[in-house]
């Protein structure tokens, strides 16, 4: 049986204890696969472009990061400008996005949270990271509690192997 991290306590034992929340954000906190880039037409501002295309769990579980008192971290391959919209909306604390020299992608989520941990003195088995892709799979061995959002083979291999949690995948939706 899976845990499902929407209701699942700190397993810390001590409660107030400062953690962070690491969130994917395409094809993990929202039903997208690539976010619109800075250079196409705005549309109705972010609550009516995201509104409808939020992974419900995956929101859920950012909204109770950030009622314990969290670090809510998003994590993207885009530019800043790119999920700024997305940042503001849902209040987050951090932003690891994609730079020319430094993509923000595999390893380098990895090693992007271990240098945001290491940073904010966090520590590692305190932690929660949401992604969907095997490529994510390096953001997700950093936390001591990682969760698989979707189906993907190699991340449901782990998953079962470490007694990941799991959410469902996003059902995509048309913009």
């Amino acid at each position: 049986m899976d845990k499902d991290p929407r209701t699942a306590q700190p397993r810390t034992g001590r409660p107030g204890r400062p953690a962070a929340a690491f969130f994917d954000v395409e094809g993990t906190l929202l039903a997208l696969r690539e976010l619109p880039g800075p250079s196409e037409p705005p549309r109705e501002g972010p609550g009516p472009l995201f509104g409808r295309l939020w992974h419900a769990p995956v929101l859920a579980a950012l909204h109770g990061h950030a009622a314990q008192g969290h670090l809510v971290v998003l994590v993207t391959p885009s530019s800043a400008a790119a999920v700024a919209p997305v940042a503001r909306e849902l209040g987050a604390d951090a932003l690891l996005c994609g730079r020319p020299r430094a993509p923000m992608t595999g390893q380098g989520k990895g090693y992007a949270a271990r240098a945001l941990l290491r940073e904010h003195g966090l520590l590692a088995a305190d932690c929660y990271a949401y992604a969907d892709e095997a490529a994510d799979l390096p953001l997700l061995a950093e936390v001591g509690h990682p969760v698989v959002v979707g189906d993907d083979p190699v991340l449901l291999r782990h998953a079962r192997r470490g007694n990941w949690a799991r959410l469902p995948a996003p059902v995509p939706r048309e913009m």
